[in-house]
């Protein structure tokens, strides 16, 4: 690691990124611009970060928030001056509330040139409000070693604040003067040696490894037979050890685990005997209000999807604590309910371990019914029915691969059709704010690089990130898109404003019409539109290894909402 460089803005931007890579973040996605030269040929010349560039701004947001929610730390994120940083804000945000960590380089001009009119200029500091769990701007670069020791500490601290104690988004605005290119500045007189250099970074350890840890004992809380564990969609990225512990601690309560499909239990099944998937439809039945009602529930990290769960809840007033790694209220009942900050990347609570599982073989027996009830109904369907391509991907998907799960109305089939089984896929999703915009965006950057992965998306949330497709040149490894085409926001289908005629078409449905064909081929996509079951079984059991492929499926928004409100109502009402 040579200390030869060209001016001051090069020593400063190496500093910068040499810092970054000792915290351990191994990638950066860099946007083009001019403000940023300097660390944009830092990254390229920094061995142990790999640096992808990406053209749009938004797109490069979620495509670095994929990235870190699969790697589980830091990526770096860089771009000019301007309204290119306000085009991170939408994957800042959803960083912050679902504790992806990210590390924001917006590059700046300097103060002398702000609030002048001097172009591609405007306010950056604190640009992401409340959002970034800390921010800040560096100093101007200054060709002095005490400087470069401020900058090293000052970015290596902030590396930390991404991971602990709340994992976040971390905002860092950097001014650079001229000269912004690593070209000779013949007045530049470098403060630190060549042997100085060389040792500059060691002892930094990589961000997280200081995580203070705190053992946690559960026993006040687990003092009952009557309990249940309910487990909603993973937010901070969780490591190779969550399902270790979170399994650790439902086999010592024995107690009933309502887990929603967007966090790995229901595809550890052996792990987890006392999985029900089935909560949404029993908490339907006038049952779920006698023998089924928990004393006690303990929450790991959110609460599921589901809204009947959630009413059903807030009905019994059920006494509640969750266990998060981001802390704060996520008790969106507002019932009698604690919060406690854990992360069960690093260890189980303790808890009084039981023997029995009486009341959990209740809602065992009852999620057996419902589940065959499931199963015999999909089998006679043979109309491409949404709800039914939830329950394919969890039968046929490649065991070990990756699937993000857009937002809307996906998430809510795979709740209530996706089948428990031991395939150990990984599923992501972007449920801290909940919107659908960088929905491909993301599923890149949890693809780049890894194994056969997949997308499950509707339409609209396609079209909302269509740009996403540009990624396709960079992505290393593969992706296979399914799409649900169902003509507009299938999920309004489901709530009252679907009765208002032609004003609920024209403002909440919003049909593009698009052919994804043609969209598939502008990006170099390979497409095909199956039109059976086993055509689509084969499609998916057969992922490529590399490239991005688009499955695109036509089902009728209208008769699938029909469809599952007539099940869940008779599903309910054989429980009673």
């Amino acid at each position: 690691m040579p200390c030869q460089f060209a001016n001051l803005n090069e020593l400063w931007s190496r500093t910068i990124v040499e810092t970054l890579r000792a915290k351990g973040v191994k990638y950066a996605v860099v946007c083009p611009g001019s403000r940023s030269s300097p660390l944009a040929f830092a990254f390229a010349r920094t061995e142990g970060i790999e640096p992808i560039s990406i053209l749009d701004e938004r797109s490069a947001g979620f495509f670095a928030l994929g990235l870190a929610k699969r790697e589980g730390a830091a990526a770096a994120l860089v771009c000019t001056s301007g309204t290119a940083a306000a085009n991170f804000f939408p994957a800042i945000v959803e960083a912050s509330e679902s504790g992806v960590p990210l590390i924001a380089l917006t590059a700046d001009r300097p103060p002398e040139l702000r609030n002048c009119r001097a172009g591609q200029t405007i306010d950056q500091v604190g640009l992401y409000g409340s959002y970034p769990v800390d921010q800040a701007e560096l100093a101007l670069p200054e060709s002095s070693l005490d400087r470069l020791r401020e900058l090293r500490k000052t970015v290596g601290s902030f590396c930390d604040r991404s991971i602990s104690p709340r994992s976040g988004p971390i905002h860092l605005n950097v001014p650079f003067r001229d000269p912004l290119s690593p070209l000779p500045d013949e007045f530049f007189e470098n403060p630190i040696s060549d042997e100085e250099w060389r040792f500059f970074f060691d002892g930094l350890d990589s961000a997280g490894k200081s995580r203070l840890v705190v053992d946690l004992d559960l026993s006040i809380y687990t003092d009952t037979d009557r309990g249940a564990i309910i487990i909603g969609a993973t937010l901070a990225p969780y490591g190779r050890n969550w399902v270790d512990n979170v399994a650790r601690l439902c086999a010592a309560l024995k107690w009933p685990v309502l887990a929603d499909a967007l966090n790995p239990v229901r595809n550890h099944l052996d792990r987890f005997p006392y999985c029900v998937s089935g909560y949404d439809t029993i908490c339907r039945s006038p049952i779920a209000n006698g023998e089924l009602v928990p004393e006690k529930v303990v929450v790991v990290g959110d609460l599921p999807i589901s809204k009947t769960l959630r009413s059903w809840l807030k009905r019994n007033d059920v006494e509640m604590v969750f266990l998060n790694a981001l802390g704060g209220n996520f008790d969106s009942t507002h019932g009698r309910s604690g919060n406690l900050n854990f992360n069960f990347n690093f260890k189980s609570p303790k808890v009084v371990e039981r023997t029995s599982s009486a009341f959990a073989e209740k809602w065992l027996e009852r999620d057996r019914r419902v589940q065959e009830n499931v199963e015999f109904r999909l089998e006679k369907s043979e109309e491409l029915f949404e709800g039914k391509v939830a329950s394919t991907l969890s039968r046929y998907l490649p065991s070990q691969s990756s699937l993000f799960v857009s937002n809307s109305m996906p998430p809510r089939d795979m709740e209530t059709f996706w089948i428990p089984n031991n395939r150990g896929i990984e599923v992501y999703s972007s449920r801290g704010a909940n919107g659908i915009d960088g929905i491909l965006s993301t599923a890149m950057g949890t693809a780049y690089g890894g194994k056969p992965s997949f997308l499950l998306t509707g339409d609209l949330a396609l079209l909302h990130d269509s740009n996403g497709g540009l990624l396709t040149r960079v992505l290393e490894g593969s992706l296979t898109i399914v799409l649900i085409n169902n003509s507009g926001g299938g999920i309004f289908e489901m709530l009252p404003v679907s009765a208002l005629g032609q004003e609920f078409e024209q403002f909440f449905v919003t049909d593009q019409q698009i052919d994804f064909s043609n969209w598939a081929k502008i990006y170099g996509i390979d497409y095909v539109r199956p039109e059976n079951w086993d055509e689509l079984v084969a499609l998916i059991e057969r992922a490529p290894r590399k490239g991005v492929r688009l499955i695109e499926i036509i089902t009728d928004r209208k008769a699938d909402s029909k469809t599952r409100k007539q099940w869940f109502a008779e599903i309910a009402e054989t429980l009673a």
